[in-house]
């Protein structure tokens, strides 16, 4: 169940830095066109620069799917704790993305990223 907790949050990693690339290209704003004027160009403005909170949320999740990976079990904490530790980084940078620009990518990924952090919570360590 860990590895499939790991596989998640990974595609859903990519998914976030993904989804707030495409819309710090500006791709994810063409209805903003039709609002016109000074009103517009501020939504545009104030929207162009929550990208970077995707792609830094992306980006922990990302590592924290990658360290939960490689550092499955510590020395001083126990497996429990690391896999607390990092699940929980999963899932609340999975939420932080949705008030990204691209909702976390595309919704999908911040979806996925609270399975995979949720999954990381609750596994079972066989002793």
């Amino acid at each position: 169940m860990l590895t499939t907790a790991i596989i998640i949050s990974l595609v859903a990693g990519i998914l976030i830095v993904l989804g707030s690339i495409y819309t710090a290209m500006g791709a994810g704003y063409g209805w903003m066109s039709g609002l016109g004027g000074m009103m517009g160009q501020l939504l545009y403005g104030a929207m162009a620069g929550l990208w970077i909170l995707g792609v830094v949320s992306g980006i922990v999740v990302l590592i924290s799917a990658i360290m939960l990976k490689i550092r499955p079990g510590e020395a001083t904490h126990g497996f429990r704790a690391c896999c607390r530790m990092w699940g929980t980084m999963i899932l609340v940078f999975s939420i932080v993305s949705l008030f990204g620009g691209s909702m976390g990518g595309f919704l999908v990924g911040a979806i996925l990223g609270i399975v995979g952090g949720t999954l990381a919570l609750v596994v079972k360590v066989q002793d």
